[in-house]
């Protein structure tokens, strides 16, 4: 009686701490491995409002729309402008390269060509938004491209969330990023950028909503503000599919100068 006792006494013990175990098996690495499997797709159509906010408030609308699609590994991604006039058919493509350079090339209407970025211009602000060239490329989640460190954890927006360190391995125009990631849907919901080697961050990148829809956790909005002007841009996505038909045509210098995928 008193053996039989003393294991059902182990075995609550063991069911209390089972939360605890589990929680204290993840490291900076696994958790940021979980952020790229959640937000992995092998190809995605996606509606957005970009709204850039100026330091008075006063803001400008465009709408666009991003397809992506990852063959081998790599993920290809082209962004179209459908509004306003004044940047209509601007056109932007990054293909994802193994070693982390990625290739981005920019078709500008009023130019009439199809211009390559180079890595020099990583840090130049995309279509007058807070986010550079080098922040429309791939994310440093990736754990061969940057060292994370699970540093602590933290509640944000009503949400437990994991805070992990992250140093690129690569060339990147931070010296490392701090991300709060929700523990329970694995996608960040704050990211601080650091440029340099300073207390304060250049940039904050926070999460305003996230939804679970058929199964899937999704954010649906975003928000990148500069600190050093109070400059900040806002990404809604309206609409979004993945796991559809894709037609590799959109992913070609071809289509971003002329519109067409053959």
């Amino acid at each position: 009686m008193k053996k039989t006792s003393h294991a059902l006494g182990i075995t609550l013990i063991l069911i209390l701490l089972l939360p605890w175990l589990l929680a204290a098996e993840e490291t900076g690495n696994s958790i940021m491995q979980k952020v790229m499997d959640t937000q992995a797709a092998t190809s995605s159509a996606m509606d957005i409002r970009l709204t850039l906010i100026d330091s008075n408030g006063e803001a400008r609308e465009r709408r666009i729309q991003t397809l992506s699609i990852t063959e081998n590994g790599l993920t290809n991604t082209i962004t179209v402008f459908l509004s306003p006039a004044s940047v209509k058919n601007t056109r932007f493509l990054t293909r994802e390269r193994s070693d982390g350079n990625d290739d981005q090339w920019i078709y500008l209407p009023a130019l009439g060509r199809v211009k390559r970025i180079a890595a020099s211009e990583g840090n130049g602000s995309f279509m007058g938004s807070d986010f550079t060239y080098a922040d429309m490329a791939s994310t440093t989640y990736d754990t061969q491209e940057a060292d994370h460190t699970l540093s602590g954890d933290a509640v944000l927006l009503d949400r437990q969330a994991y805070i992990v360190q992250s140093v690129p391995r690569i060339v990147s125009p931070y010296v490392k990023t701090i991300t709060w990631v929700d523990k329970e849907s694995f996608l960040p919901l704050r990211v601080e950028f650091y440029d340099k080697d300073t207390a304060d961050p250049s940039k904050v990148l926070t999460t305003e909503e996230v939804a679970l829809v058929d199964g899937r956790w999704l954010t649906r909005s975003i928000t990148m503000r500069t600190l050093a002007n109070n400059h900040s841009t806002r990404i809604e996505i309206l609409q979004a599919k993945y796991d559809i038909p894709m037609n590799s045509g959109y992913f070609t210098t071809t289509f971003l100068e002329t519109g067409r995928t053959q």
